[in-house]
């Protein structure tokens, strides 16, 4: 089911279809310098994940804002200073969020990684979020360079550091959840988009998985993940059926190990590469291969 090309076989046409399915295609002259290479050394240098960031700086104007700072400018300021600050605060998220379109179609242009970049743009529709509700274009950049970070593997550590992701924290409100008041949405959207897919948990599941969630917050000044404790459940929690004092963490890894989650993102990565649903057979052997 899963065989690998005979090395014979290995032509020109094929080093281009490889090129469009792993990347975004190539020039006939990196089509022909793929073909040189043979099936092996082909897969190998697509697989290749070296450090380009010196060739895609971001946006000058990409800087962590101070939102405790931002909140106490609002509070302080009267009603038409409140609607010229947010009129300019819109403008300056509009331009920056072009300029980082801009730049990661730049770098899927021309990183010497093609097949990173479209794994992160794989990664990057999975765990989807939006600047709409997010706000904040450096936290966007910053969720795209942690996409980039685990795009070729190790699901389980992207999952902890989405987790902590301002981002996604942000768009399913991770930052409200706290003991006494947990907030659902994101313990959902886990299960049900994330890793394991609709019918394959229980509300139950939800509200106590909910629970080892609380307590992430985000720094208003560096923008970075922070743990406050005393917001955090440290009660014991019954999850698929196991007791103790779960933290997110917990349940990912928990996630992680059940025989649905290999299959539902073998189910995803195929039809996002391939571009149509596997047969039952073949995601049978997909998913057996992503255990292995």
């Amino acid at each position: 089911m899963l065989e690998p090309l005979d090395s014979s076989a290995w032509t020109p046409e094929l080093a281009a279809h490889l090129l469009n399915r792993a990347g975004f295609g190539g020039s006939p002259s990196e089509i022909a310098a793929l073909h040189r290479l043979g099936l092996k050394g082909a897969v190998g240098a697509l697989l290749e994940a070296g450090d380009d960031s010196d060739l895609f700086p971001p946006p000058e104007g990409l800087v962590p804002r101070d939102l405790a700072e931002l909140r106490k400018r609002m509070a302080n300021a009267t009603p038409e200073e409140k609607k010229k600050l947010q009129v300019e605060m819109g403008r300056q998220n509009r331009a920056l969020m072009a300029e980082l379109r801009l730049w990661w179609l730049s770098r899927m242009r021309w990183s010497p990684f093609a097949a990173r970049e479209k794994a992160t743009l794989f990664w990057h529709g999975h765990w989807a979020t939006s600047i709409d509700k997010v706000k904040e274009p450096f936290a966007m950049w910053q969720q795209n360079e942690t996409l980039r970070a685990f795009a070729f593997g190790g699901f389980e550590k992207m999952a902890r550091a989405i987790s902590r992701d301002p981002a996604m924290m942000r768009y399913l409100d991770l930052t409200q959840s706290k003991a006494g008041k947990p907030n659902e949405n994101f313990a959902r959207e886990l299960m049900e988009l994330f890793t394991l897919g609709e019918g394959h948990y229980t509300e139950a599941d939800i509200q106590q998985s909910a629970r080892a969630f609380t307590g992430y917050r985000i720094n208003p000044k560096s923008q970075q993940f922070l743990f406050a404790r005393r917001q955090a459940d440290a009660g014991e929690k019954s999850f698929f059926g196991l007791e103790g004092n779960f933290s997110g963490d917990d349940i990912i890894g928990f996630l992680a190990a059940t025989p649905q989650c290999p299959r539902f993102l073998a189910n995803k990565l195929w039809v996002f590469y391939a571009g149509h649903p596997p047969s039952n057979e073949l995601l049978d052997a997909l998913a057996a291969e992503y255990r292995r």
